[in-house]
């Protein structure tokens, strides 16, 4: 009975310590940030970060899910062991989850429509959108379901058309004029509207929202995930000055969004070294995916 007794603790042990070196990492497909589809499969800004910060942390046994929002939001709320990168952190996310230092800084959400819309003649000469004034219109605003939305655009999703992020082009949505306008990131939207090239799109900051917001890894709070946190933060050292690493966020953003990121790098105390861009974002290696 004490060989087995000893032989069952044995057994419990090994795979707690299995456990504890796995780093369950949950994606979805979020061109281009995350491409898991297509001839750029794997080349996505998050895609080639987060294959370098794996690459950074070889003590874990990473593994990669493919989820849609719906999914990670549930993930997130019953507290399933799991790791997400590039997320925004909110006071009611830090409830749930436990975050890293800055993996990375991107420009803000932004107004986008079509450049040919009439919306923009009421806002020629801005600098900015008014939030305020833009609500107070007739013009119809869009929206992605399941997303996390700042204030004050969060106090009014419920006038927006919401719609799916994996089933819907947004820039699709604008050239069949079902929306005058969404509220996005607009290097995104410009990534989008290469499938259509008979649309140009135009964007303009909202006025509150900072220029740039960070984004991190986030990961379920608990004690392993605490240890997990603290290795990326010691990763994130080095890589935050990889020009490789950088170069995956910097290569997808327009010249203007370019400059606006490398500006803010140079001025941060986490980004201070002064970075300039070489070369195109290197491909994503093998991880195994689930």
């Amino acid at each position: 009975m004490y060989r087995l007794g000893v032989w069952l603790f044995g057994l419990l042990a090994i795979a707690h310590s299995a456990l504890a070196d796995t780093m369950d990492w949950f994606i979805r497909d979020w061109p281009p940030v995350n491409i898991l589809q297509g001839p750029q499969q794997g080349q996505g800004a998050y895609d080639v970060m987060l294959n370098r910060l794996i690459a950074a942390l070889p003590q874990y046994d990473h593994q990669l899910h493919i989820s849609t929002l719906t999914m990670r939001q549930q993930m997130m709320q019953q507290q399933k062991s799991h790791c997400l990168f590039g997320l925004l952190k909110t006071p009611q996310r830090q409830t749930f989850l436990q975050f890293s230092e800055p993996v990375a800084v991107i420009p803000n959400l932004q107004l986008v429509a079509r450049a040919d819309h009439p919306l923009w003649r009421q806002l020629e000469g801005k600098n900015a959108v008014d939030l305020s004034w833009l609500f107070g219109q007739a013009w119809r605003g869009m929206v992605e379901q399941h997303r996390t939305y700042p204030a004050p655009i969060s106090e009014h999703l419920n006038e927006f058309i919401q719609v799916s992020a994996t089933e819907t082009n947004l820039a699709q949505m604008l050239k069949a004029n079902r929306a005058d306008y969404v509220l996005e990131y607009a290097d995104r939207m410009h990534y989008l509207a290469q499938d259509f090239p008979d649309i140009q799109l135009k964007a303009l900051p909202l006025l509150g929202l900072p220029a740039v917001t960070e984004v991190y890894v986030a990961c379920s709070i608990n004690e392993h995930a605490k240890e997990q946190i603290k290795a990326v933060n010691q990763a994130l050292q080095q890589l935050r000055q990889d020009p490789q690493y950088r170069s995956a966020l910097l290569d997808w953003l327009s010249p203007d969004s370019r400059v606006l990121i490398k500006n803010y790098m140079a001025r941060s105390p986490i980004f201070d070294q002064r970075f300039e861009q070489s070369g195109t974002a290197a491909a994503a290696g093998s991880v195994r995916v689930r």
